[in-house]
């Protein structure tokens, strides 16, 4: 039977009310690199079971117990600023049609500041801004640490961070075909993919098969984070 959201119980509907402002108000990017150094600080506290996790092939018990139960607000915090920030993880042909969008309305927000002798900011002005270049900055300098971040906690997101890779080398093409760049000014773009390629193998290299025992029969459920038959 459908339930409506303020016919839960009134301490159902507090809790799921304060979760859903959290999650919200973590969209903000003033708080990215906050919460990129508070879920890097759960995987080195508990770095050996997330490995042993991500060559599983099913939810070990201690990952549950140490690392999905005791942060579940931070995983629902992370899970929508991921989506939020997502566009360069989806298939290239998709990304670019969004990214081209979005830069698009930041340039209309330019063309708006410069009418009113505003300060331009600094994705704004159509003059000055290589779109493809802007995405490989993007990608490089904002999405790709909480992406590596995410992996390391969440070994299934490990795709993500392939289709991410595969962008960059798309978005240094366009690059290459509208600037014609000399070899000094392709290096840093070359060097930043080649560190994001390697990153990828090793965060790859961990899904091979280790002996461990999942928890048998039995899933994770967010709702209550108990066990499921």
């Amino acid at each position: 039977m459908h339930v409506l959201f303020h016919e839960n119980p009134p301490e159902v509907y507090k809790e799921a009310r304060k979760v859903a402002v959290a999650a919200i108000l973590h969209t903000d990017n003033a708080n990215h690199f906050a919460m990129i150094k508070d879920i890097s600080q759960v995987y080195e506290a508990h770095e050996a079971t997330c490995e042993k996790q991500a060559g599983s092939s099913g939810m070990l018990t201690e990952y549950r117990d140490k690392i999905l139960e005791p942060n579940r607000l931070l995983w629902l915090e992370l899970f929508l600023h991921l989506a939020d920030v997502s566009n360069p993880l989806k298939p290239f042909d998709l990304s670019k049609t969004w990214a081209m969008r979005v830069l698009d309305e930041f340039f209309q927000q330019g063309d708006e500041e410069k009418q009113q002798g505003l300060p331009v900011g600094m994705l704004n002005d159509r003059d000055k801004v290589n779109k493809p270049g802007s995405q490989h900055g993007f990608i490089t300098f904002l999405v790709s640490p909480l992406v590596v971040q995410s992996v390391n906690l969440f070994p299934d997101f490990m795709d993500l961070h392939v289709e991410m890779v595969a962008n960059m080398e798309k978005w240094r093409d366009e690059w290459v075909a509208d600037v014609k760049p000399s070899d000094e000014e392709l290096a840093p773009k070359n060097a930043d993919i080649t560190k994001c390629r390697a990153t990828s193998d090793r965060l790859l290299a961990r899904r091979k098969p280790q002996k461990a025992t999942p928890t048998a029969s039995r899933g994770w459920s967010w709702s209550n984070g108990m066990d499921t038959e």
